[in-house]
C-alpha cells in the first residue's frame, strides 16, 4: 500500500489529474479559544465555537455566526456554559444547529431565531455528536466515559439507548453517521465511534443497533470522516510507539457474508489509501474527506499537520500531494462546502478562520 509522503511546493500541483486548486480568499480573526465547526450551505454560513476569555464582553460558550457569502462575522450566540466539543448540521433546511459540550448537555439551536430550542442532558461530560442521517428525529452524543448516547428530538427527556462495547473509560473523540445507500457493496447504515480504544461501526436496522468492530488499528484513533456517495471514511492515528508520525488511514466499508448462513454478514472496511502526517499530534484536529468539486467520482482529502501549521490537500486516488495551505497555528478543523454554486474550503485555528475558493 502507498504511503503518501507530503512534497514540497505549496504553490503548484504535484499531480496532473488535478488542474484547479483552493486560491486564498480572506481571513476572519476577531475571535479566540475556538475549537470546532459547522457548515450550513442553506443559510450560507459557518458556525464557529468560542469560548471567551475571562472578563471578555461575551458571555458563556457560543458560536459566532460567520456569513460566507460577504466573508464577514456576524452575531455571537452563547449556548453552553462551558467548552463546546462537537458542532453537526443535518442536510435539511431548517437552520437546526447541534452541539456537544463539556457542560453535560447536547443543544439543539435555531439560527433562525439564534436561540436554543431543545436540551438533552447527560450524566458525564460530551466531548462529541452527530445526527441520524436516515431518520433526523435521532440524534448521538460521545461521552467522556466511553458511552454513545441516543437522543429521539420528540422527547428529549431521557436518552433512548445507550451503546457502548469496550470496558474502557475512555472519551468517543469522534462520532460520524454514515446513511443507508442502495450500494452492493456496503448498503447499511450506521454510526462510526472512534477513541482510543478503536473504530466500531454501530449498525441501525430495525431501531436496533448491532456491534461490529473494524479491522483497523487498535488505538490512538483521533477522527474519522465519511464520504457517504463512495462509502469510504478517513480514519486518523496520532503517533503511538510504533511509529513517530499521525497516520491517516482511507477505508472503504464493506459487508462481509458469513460461511455458516446466508442471512447473517459482518460489516468491515479494507484500506484504501494512508497518509503520513506529521510528527506531532497534541490537539484533536478534525479532518475532511470529500468529492472532487470538478469530478464528483474523485476524491479529495484534507488533513491538518500540527508539526508545519498548515493544511495538506491530497488526491486520494493516486496519494498525491496537491497544495499546502498555510496557517499560523496549528489548524484545528476543516469544512468544504458549497455556497452560492461556489466550493469552498475553510480551516480553522484557536484564533482565525481562513476562507479558500476551488478554481
Amino acid at each position: 500500500m502507498l504511503l503518501a509522503q507530503y512534497g514540497t511546493s505549496s504553490s503548484q500541483p504535484s499531480s496532473s489529474l488535478i488542474p484547479q486548486k483552493y486560491n486564498f480568499q480572506k481571513a476572519m480573526f476577531q475571535m479566540e479559544n475556538c475549537h470546532v465547526m459547522a457548515c450550513s450551505e442553506w443559510l450560507g454560513c459557518l458556525m464557529v465555537s468560542q469560548q471567551p476569555a475571562p472578563g471578555a464582553v461575551l458571555s458563556g460558550c457560543g458560536v459566532n455566526k460567520l456569513n460566507v457569502a460577504t466573508m464577514e462575522s456576524g452575531q455571537y450566540i452563547p449556548i453552553h456554559s462551558k467548552q463546546i466539543r462537537g458542532l453537526a448540521f443535518n442536510s435539511r433546511s431548517d437552520g437546526l444547529l447541534l452541539s456537544a459540550s463539556m457542560d453535560c448537555t447536547l443543544k439543539l439551536t435555531s439560527l433562525l431565531s439564534n436561540s436554543v430550542v431543545q436540551t438533552c442532558k447527560a450524566e458525564q461530560p460530551l466531548w462529541s455528536c452527530c445526527w441520524c442521517s436516515d431518520d433526523f428525529n435521532y440524534v448521538y452524543a460521545g461521552l467522556i466515559n466511553g458511552s454513545v448516547l441516543v437522543y429521539d428530538l420528540r422527547n428529549t427527556s431521557k436518552y433512548v439507548q445507550k451503546l457502548r462495547l469496550w470496558d474502557f473509560r475512555a472519551p468517543v473523540i469522534t462520532l460520524s453517521y454514515m446513511p443507508r445507500a442502495t450500494s452492493d457493496a456496503f448498503p447499511c447504515g450506521g454510526l462510526l465511534v472512534g477513541n482510543l480504544k478503536g473504530v466500531c461501526f454501530w449498525e441501525m436496522k430495525d431501531a436496533k443497533y448491532n456491534a461490529h468492530v473494524l479491522p483497523l488499528d487498535s488505538g490512538g484513533c483521533t477522527d474519522i470522516q465519511t464520504e457517504s456517495n463512495t462509502r469510504q471514511c478517513l480514519v486518523t492515528y496520532r503517533p503511538d510507539h510504533t511509529r513517530n508520525y499521525v497516520l491517516c488511514v482511507m477505508t472503504k466499508l464493506t459487508k462481509n457474508s458469513l460461511p455458516d448462513s446466508a442471512d447473517k454478514y459482518k460489516c468491515s472496511c479494507c484500506q484504501v489509501q494512508t497518509f503520513k502526517g506529521g510528527t506531532t499530534c497534541r490537539l484533536l484536529t478534525k479532518n475532511a474527506i470529500f468529492q472532487n468539486p470538478d469530478l464528483g467520482c474523485d476524491i479529495l482529502v484534507c488533513i491538518g499537520d500540527e508539526s508545519t501549521n498548515s493544511a495538506m490537500l491530497w488526491h486520494a486516488k493516486s496519494g498525491s500531494l496537491i497544495q499546502k495551505l498555510p496557517a499560523d497555528q496549528p489548524v484545528l478543523d476543516i469544512c468544504p462546502m458549497k455556497v452560492n454554486q461556489t466550493n469552498l474550503l475553510a480551516t480553522l485555528t484557536e484564533k482565525k478562520v481562513k476562507i479558500y475558493r476551488w478554481e
